[in-house]
């Protein structure tokens, strides 16, 4: 674990009502019961964690209520995040005062390369503007992630450019993961999809030259960081990303 972690990603449930080329995600853990993550918070509270990020899997396919578990989070004193794709959104979304950010992908300003990657129904990148749209209007705080891979890296420079245009203030962050080889997608698509990494640090360093009036972080790889852990459940015990690294 990180020496003093301060954000601390909850994976409720491996599930998702997605299916991405790409996902890192594991299907080897268990879904949380709604007791279970009210206690992984309390856990989190005692290891002197300020932010918590709900993440899955896809939280709002959870079958736990996503929104109650934020206003417990919120009453023990966290920042609450939710990372989701999205399509499953409750009604007034943008208004839920007890989470103060949600975590959004958008691989693409252009609708194909997004589409590509992330498969739903007609079209994923549709419902992205979308929810950007009413997030912008209700200025909600919002931050954005970017898997770089080689269906969108000639267009990471334009999509920086519109999120310059999109922001009002409101953009927290934009996060520009590599693909990592692991996951039900991953470690199927790495050999096809992941770029080099000395073209990765090029594209992200090119996009951090631009003074795009929010923080651009490198994530070469998600699950190693100083300052972020992860925690999920493997039946009755609770596991962090670092537990699973030294096993």
């Amino acid at each position: 674990m990180p020496k003093n972690p301060a954000v601390a990603v909850v994976f409720l449930q491996p599930q998702c009502n997605m299916t991405c080329t790409f996902c890192v995600t594991e299907d080897d853990f268990s879904s949380m019961t709604f007791d279970q993550a009210i206690n992984l918070l309390d856990h989190l509270k005692s290891l002197g964690i300020t932010t918590v990020v709900i993440g899955g899997g896809e939280p709002f396919d959870w079958p736990g209520d996503v929104v109650k578990l934020s206003r417990i989070a919120k009453k023990l004193g966290f920042t609450v995040q939710v990372g989701t794709n999205a399509v499953a959104l409750p009604e007034g979304f943008e208004h839920i005062d007890s989470i103060d950010r949600y975590v959004i992908p958008i691989e693409s300003a252009q609708p194909e390369p997004h589409d590509a990657m992330r498969l739903y129904k007609n079209s994923h990148h549709s419902v992205i503007l979308n929810v950007l749209d009413k997030l912008r209007t209700a200025r909600k705080s919002v931050t954005l992630s970017t898997v770089i891979t080689t269906v969108n890296r000639a267009g990471i420079v334009d999509l920086a450019h519109y999120l310059q245009r999109y922001n009002v203030g409101h953009i927290h962050a934009w996060h520009l993961y590599r693909l990592i080889t692991q996951g039900r997608g991953g470690a199927h698509t790495g050999r096809t999809l992941q770029i080099p990494e000395d073209e990765y640090h090029r594209i992200c360093d090119a996009v951090r030259a631009m003074d795009l009036g929010f923080p651009v972080y490198k994530r070469i790889d998600m699950y190693n960081s100083r300052t972020v852990e992860f925690f999920w459940y493997e039946g009755d015990r609770i596991i962090t990303g670092s537990d699973a690294r030294n096993a």
